[in-house]
């Protein structure tokens, strides 16, 4: 069973699942995020991090049991098995690297045995940390005014569809939504039979039941033919499907309308719609046509993948709304809905930004990683945070602070890379002397 910190139980410290399994250990807790940074607001939420480690048998064997990581069904909390903890920090993972320098006051729990960890913290920074963290930081930028954030979705009002949304056929030189075709002539999806074109991938002749559509709609026979119903949409695509201009030059309108009841007045039954009646399908419906020679009333072309990729977009979508942080969507709504383009960003990705770029300038330049921004920049991140300022001035001062960040890079003259015998050698002697 896959555990998250959502199905665990921990006691003293000690992992189990559900069934009382013993599944590990939690070697180091802290606080992470915008608490440890300070530039929390009353709203945020508490993030945290960890380090555990699993027992030796998990990881001897073909490690079926084995997971690099625990997390929560919201992405705040998340776990690192200590193996997986310390190939990350070889990658100079930000998240990683910073957990080494958390201080006292924001630190959980710590096993001493932590401690053979974070004598060797200052040999984790070195110059491999400059791409990750400044990549993230511009990863951040691209992010904070993606046109794919779900934020948009939100705001076009995000709604599951049906097969039928995806159905679409020939109109002039282009195509129409098969529904409003429909609709336009006062015809019902309900009563439409769908028969497959040989050799045309999902292309589809469409084929309706006239007399199913009388019994459906209650429509008699004196309301059918009386030509004061003229505008009836339903009736004139009666009159002018079945109708040759021959016809209507020649014969009046309640005679030709009393032949097309009398031929169509039975349902021909078996026709069972394009989709079910309540729209709740997900797929599109097949009939039999009988009669060979029945006239389809057009045809149509069903995009099965665009309603596979519509589906799992609303299913993301549905998880991220169930799981989103409320002020911070409130936030980037307001921003969204201003009316003005400069202010539609993720003010807190754009926040994001500036530290990860103030942080990979800091270390560059000898300074270590410091976390608190207390004395630093908060003030500043508190102001992109609460979206004082536009895109375009933001967009100039990261392009200013990410020149003065590749500088101190190119400048710098810490260490070049992490000892990758070390990071064994502690492994190594965490393993084998915890358990």
């Amino acid at each position: 069973m896959k555990l998250t910190l959502d199905n665990i139980k921990v006691k003293d410290h000690k992992i189990y699942d559900n069934e009382g399994n013993y599944r590990g250990e939690i070697l180091y807790q802290y606080v992470r995020g915008s608490q440890l940074y300070h530039t929390n607001v009353e709203t945020s939420d508490v993030d945290e991090g960890g380090i555990y480690i699993m027992p030796n048998n998990a990881l001897l064997g073909l490690g079926y049991e084995y997971q690099n990581e625990i997390k929560d069904s919201k992405n705040d909390k998340c776990i690192w098995e200590i193996g997986r903890f310390l190939e990350l920090a070889m990658s100079s993972n930000p998240s990683v690297i910073e957990a080494l320098f958390v201080p006292d006051d924001k630190v959980i729990y710590e096993n001493p045995i932590i401690k053979v960890l974070k004598k060797h913290k200052e040999e984790f920074v070195t110059k491999k940390a400059f791409a990750p963290f400044g990549g993230y930081a511009v990863s951040q930028i691209k992010k904070a005014q993606g046109q794919n954030k779900k934020i948009h979705w939100d705001i076009v009002d995000m709604k599951r569809k049906s097969p039928l949304d995806f159905c679409y056929t020939f109109y002039r030189q282009g195509s129409m939504p098969i529904e409003k075709w429909l609709e336009e002539r006062g015809l019902d999806q309900r009563n439409c039979g769908m028969v497959s074109v040989p050799n045309m991938p999902d292309m589809y002749g469409v084929y309706y039941d006239f007399g199913q559509h009388f019994k459906l709609n209650g429509i008699t026979k004196d309301y059918f033919c009386d030509e004061n119903n003229r505008r009836d949409k339903f009736l004139d695509f009666c009159y002018n499907w079945f109708c040759s201009e021959c016809d209507k030059e020649n014969m009046s309108f309640g005679f030709l309308m009393n032949h097309i009841w009398e031929n169509n007045k039975t349902p021909k039954g078996g026709y069972c719609g394009i989709v079910s009646p309540d729209l709740d399908s997900n797929q599109i419906r097949f009939t039999s046509v009988p009669d060979k020679n029945e006239k389809a009333i057009c045809y149509m072309y069903y995009n099965g993948n665009g309603y596979q990729l519509h589906c799992r977009k609303y299913k993301e979508y549905e998880e991220w709304k169930n799981n989103r942080n409320k002020a911070r969507y409130e936030s980037n709504l307001e921003g969204e809905r201003s009316g003005n383009a400069d202010l539609k960003y993720d003010s807190k990705n754009m926040m994001h930004c500036f530290r990860l770029m103030a942080m990979a300038k800091e270390i560059a330049e000898g300074k270590g990683v410091l976390l608190d921004r207390t004395d630093i920049d908060r003030d500043f991140l508190l102001d992109v945070r609460n979206r004082k300022y536009g895109y375009s001035d933001l967009n100039k001062m990261m392009l200013d602070l990410k020149m003065e960040m590749d500088k101190a890079i190119e400048n710098s003259t810490i260490r070049e890379s992490i000892d990758a015998d070390m990071v064994n050698k502690i492994l190594l002697y965490i393993r084998n002397n915890f358990n």
